[in-house]
């Protein structure tokens, strides 16, 4: 899980949740493909969403960079808070 960070994670009422991963292949001869997956927490702590993105075929000493949203819409008189994007597990596969 390492090799995934969450570079942001974001509101808007365009496309709700949106987490920005960048997924950093440290190798430097393999090339991987990383499936990932993901779980997205509203400002009440409830779950809003999982999604199980890919980011295929990252060469080596290269990073790359995915948006994975869910929809969200904050319900009525909310006032804001802290959502929560986090990564609960990752396979790293030799592409």
């Amino acid at each position: 899980m390492r090799d995934i960070r969450i570079a942001s994670c974001t509101y808007s009422e365009r496309l709700g949740i949106t987490a920005k991963l960048n997924a950093t292949n440290t190798s430097t001869t393999d090339t991987y493909t990383y499936r990932i997956s993901m779980k997205f927490t509203g400002p009440d702590g409830a779950l809003v969403g999982t999604r199980n993105p890919t980011m295929p075929y990252v060469g080596p000493g290269r990073t790359d960079t995915l948006d994975v949203s869910t929809p969200y819409v904050p319900k009525a008189g909310s006032t804001g808070g802290i959502i929560r994007c986090t990564v609960t597990n990752v396979v790293r596969t030799k592409s």
